[in-house]
């Protein structure tokens, strides 16, 4: 987690860097472990039922059993390594290193099977399909335990390392709060050099002391031990700049650069180099035909699953809203959808009647009739029942039918009404760009905790970089949002 407190909160940069190796040695410790079960028990069971065919001419058979073990350990282990799955840059950092776990592994099963048959050494396919599934669930569930121990590790500021961010006052802060996003960096933020002007030590809009302009950056990176360099925009760092401030970071440093590329999803930056000259091509957002089809044809059989599979729902839930105070079971309004068309909202009705009246001068009262989220704070005007709902998200079911007839998808940008799509800025209008979902990615990045530049940001990130594996990932964590009742949509 990215930290900001008290110098004393954090162990020595060469400290941490020793306890993040230990902890690197451990991983691997542990993937070495869960490689040598899978290929002995692999090998026994083939063994003991007479399935077993590893050549027994020249080298005796048990050397041969010997040696394959380690070969397919070895080779294992450094294709797990080549996949950079133990480096600072994928460890910790969730889908990016289990897909490199899952390829690796993928990758020695088909090698051994090539080799294998090439040498003689032959398996049946049915035990080294089993292995590969094994060893994959196997080494997932162990990073994935792993990650979390780093996480709360960093958190508690043990793996933590030491970081400086660079640029101007406003990008400092920015950058900041990003990096608050990405636990598994490790960083501990221990100050600021900015390239603005600006008195130093303690300021109220930052969490972090500014220890110095710009200039004075070079001076603490060569009077520091494996420390980290997180360069923001408008840091006034020249291109020989950085490059001396990489030399002088050394094997225990970190540069990290982050350019005005924070809303663009790394599948759509390709990496160019010829003659010197290293370039970022960004490759455009594309309404993909086959993905939308794919987007559609999951709305409708999905939804029509679960209108059937929540029938229950469906009979319990409206007389509960209607015991309460004989008022309609159902909440309908207008909403803001795709390209600015306006569409019926349904919901289960979670306000007392007339709600909508009691809007403006609640509003009023809590100085909010210029947020462009018009969302009350501890709402008087929702009911017992209500409350129930909105905590277990069930008064979103009726919108199913919405998915259903094509109005919505089940991810996407949350539909808005009129008064807060007029005050959108040209940025956030880029909202209706997209389809209306029920859930989104800022719903399971923290729900209505966020504030709306939050939210927008996270909405705009989902339309610029949608593909069907990102409404996969959302609908997961919302399954997992609604179980722990983090928060109302």
């Amino acid at each position: 987690m990215i930290q900001s407190s008290s110098f004393s909160a954090v162990p020595t940069a060469s400290e941490a860097w020793r306890r993040r190796t230990f902890f690197r040695r451990g991983l691997r410790a542990g993937d070495l472990v869960i490689i040598l079960l899978v290929v002995v028990c692999v090998e026994r069971l083939c063994h003991v039922t007479g399935r077993e065919d590893i050549g027994t001419g020249v080298v005796p058979a048990l050397v041969m059993r010997a040696l394959l073990i380690a070969a397919v350990a070895v080779t294992w282990g450094m294709l797990l390594t080549k996949a950079d799955v133990y480096r600072d840059r994928v460890l910790g950092h969730g889908a990016t290193e289990y897909k490199r776990v899952v390829w690796a592994t993928v990758l020695e099963f088909a090698g051994f099977s090539i080799l294998g048959y090439m040498v003689g050494v032959r398996l049946p396919t049915s035990y080294l399909v089993a292995a590969l599934a094994i060893s994959i669930v196997a080494l997932l569930a162990w990073h994935w335990a792993a990650r979390r121990r780093l996480i709360r590790l960093s958190a508690a500021g043990r793996l933590a390392q030491p970081a400086y961010v660079v640029g101007s006052t406003g990008a400092v802060a920015s950058a900041i709060a990003e990096l608050a996003r990405q636990p598994g960096l490790g960083l501990q933020i221990r100050g600021a050099f900015i390239s603005d002007e600006g008195p130093l030590g303690e300021r109220p809009d930052l969490p972090v002391p500014i220890i110095g302009g710009v200039g004075s950056l070079q001076d603490t990176v060569e009077s520091s031990d494996g420390i980290a360099v997180v360069v923001a925009e408008d840091s006034g760092l020249t291109s020989a700049m950085i490059r001396r401030l990489s030399q002088s970071l050394g094997a225990e440093g970190r540069l990290i650069m982050l350019p005005p590329l924070l809303q663009i999803a790394s599948s759509r930056l390709w990496m160019r180099s010829a003659r010197g000259l290293s370039a970022i091509e960004i490759q455009q957002p594309r309404a993909d035909v086959a993905h939308s089809l794919v987007k559609r044809a999951t709305d409708i059989i999905a939804s029509s699953l679960l209108i059937v599979l929540l029938l229950p729902v469906w009979l319990i839930v409206p007389p509960l809203i209607w015991m309460q105070d004989r008022g309609p079971i159902l909440f309908r309004q207008t909403r803001i959808g795709l390209d600015g068309k306006p569409f019926q909202i349904w919901k289960f009705r979670s306000m007392r009647i007339n709600a909508d009246a009691e809007l403006a001068g609640l509003l009023r009262e809590q100085n909010r009739t210029d947020s462009p989220l018009f969302k009350v704070d501890n709402d008087p005007r929702i009911t017992r029942v209500g409350a129930f709902l909105r905590r277990t998200s069930i008064d979103e079911l009726p919108q199913l039918f919405n998915v259903l007839a094509g109005s919505m998808s089940l991810v996407g940008p949350r539909p808005q009404v009129a008064k807060e799509v007029a005050l959108y800025d040209d940025e956030a209008a880029r909202r209706l760009l997209s389809k209306p979902g029920i859930t989104g990615l800022w719903q399971v990045s923290g729900r209505s905790s966020l504030t709306w530049e939050e939210a927008i940001r996270l909405d705009l990130f989902y339309v610029d970089n949608w593909t069907p594996g990102l409404d996969l990932w959302i609908l997961l964590r919302t399954v997992k949002a609604v179980l722990l009742l983090d928060g109302s949509a």
